[in-house]
């Protein structure tokens, strides 16, 4: 069984890592930075609170990593080198470090509508193979849009990603961020990649408005108020193209058949007359600078 989740009391011990410090805490989970010693890499480690007593729950967690173990592949998602169940039992994943966050790029400013739209185009084709493989991420927020050392999107978490038919309702509820989640996920029934295409949405309106759609007022709303938000309209957001919004909005409709499939709203956003962002040049003569001590609780 999956025992009462709770942080682990100390650092832990992982095979093949060293130099382990905090990076951030949450309610589910603590990520570390660590070295890993066969190659000198720095990495992340994200340790999971709750711990797995049996087989049974430690199989499940291993299926479920090897779910998202076949997105790591992926050009816009942080790659996964490694999991495993610590002696205390507690689940870990071994990751990419990256430089942030969007959610942490947001508290500097909104970003650009073409800088946004760059990062809706990455990320939605990052879901679209997703769905295309039966896996939901079901936590697509802007703290879990990391920033890479080479300045690309990726989405990260997807530890929480598994095959659409095998976690609980129960289970995402408990760690979704209500500002990216649709309607559909506070009622009965299993998650459609619908609810992914909603997050993503919500997030890229995020990044231009430098709030989530409708939570202008109050962050913390009661489940009632909650649902009575979605019947709020989206407004516009000043000094964003109007098609780009319109997008969003179609991305973010209250019923799920409304929205376009993953693939179908990175299209809508390649398509927009937006001028793109100028590529980004890494000089191989220059040395990659290291990532900051930042990294968003993915939790």
């Amino acid at each position: 069984m999956v025992s009462e989740v709770k942080p682990a009391a100390r650092v832990p011990t992982i095979p093949g890592l060293s130099q382990l410090s905090v990076l951030a805490r949450g309610g589910f989970a603590t990520i570390y930075r660590a070295i890993q010693d066969s190659i000198g890499r720095e990495v992340a480690v994200k340790v999971e609170h709750r711990t797995l007593e049996s087989e049974r729950d430690q199989r499940r967690f291993l299926r479920e990593a090897r779910a998202a173990g076949q997105m790591s592949a992926h050009p816009y998602v942080v790659d996964l080198h490694d999991v495993g169940v610590t002696e205390d039992q507690h689940p870990y994943m071994i990751m990419e470090l990256c430089a942030g966050s969007y959610a942490d790029r947001m508290r500097v400013g909104p970003l650009s509508p073409a800088e946004t739209r760059e990062v809706g185009i990455k990320i939605a084709d990052a879901l679209a193979v997703a769905h295309e493989c039966g896996v939901l991420h079901r936590d697509v927020k802007p703290a879990n849009l990391l920033i890479s050392r080479f300045g690309e999107p990726l989405l990260a978490d997807f530890g929480l990603a598994v095959l659409a038919e095998t976690r609980e309702t129960s289970i995402t509820l408990e760690v979704n961020t209500p500002a990216y989640a649709p309607p559909e996920t506070f009622q009965s029934g299993p998650p459609t990649p619908a609810v992914d295409v909603y997050g993503l949405s919500a997030s890229l309106y995020a990044m231009l408005s430098g709030h989530p759609p409708r939570f202008q007022r109050d962050p913390n709303p009661s489940l009632l108020s909650l649902l009575e938000l979605f019947d709020e309209p989206i407004p516009d957001v000043p000094g964003v193209p109007t098609e780009l919004v319109d997008v969003l909005r179609m991305g973010m409709a209250n019923d799920p058949l409304a929205r376009p499939t993953a693939g179908r709203l990175r299209d809508l956003l390649r398509e927009l007359p937006l001028q793109s962002p100028p590529p980004r040049v890494i000089r191989a003569s220059a040395p990659v600078p290291p990532p900051r001590r930042v990294q968003p609780p993915v939790v």
